[in-house]
């Protein structure tokens, strides 16, 4: 993936996660997952190794998204070094 589709995906999942209706999905998921974690039976483990997993899960998308905010910061200083050096040969620094 080149550096601008990177950049436009770091926007993007920024959008995403700044987005007060994902936001709001999200923390209800989220408060409904611990709410079954805590009100499951003791003898009912399955269950709440699922909802621990969802919840897992759950965690695991919003780090995707920012691993993808931090590629396109990465993104964006290798397109600043290229500008750079064009601009340097552009003027035979």
């Amino acid at each position: 993936m080149s550096p601008e589709e990177e950049l436009q995906r770091a926007a993007r999942a920024e959008q995403i996660l700044g987005d007060d209706l994902f936001k709001e999905a999200f923390k209800e998921i989220e408060t409904a997952l611990l709410r079954g974690i805590q009100q499951s039976a003791f003898k009912d483990a399955e269950l709440r190794e699922k909802l621990c997993q969802q919840y897992t899960l759950l965690h695991s998308l919003i780090g995707q998204f920012r691993t993808y905010m931090e590629t396109g910061k990465l993104a964006e200083a290798t397109l600043r070094q290229k500008a750079l050096e064009s601009i340097k040969k552009a003027v035979n620094w």
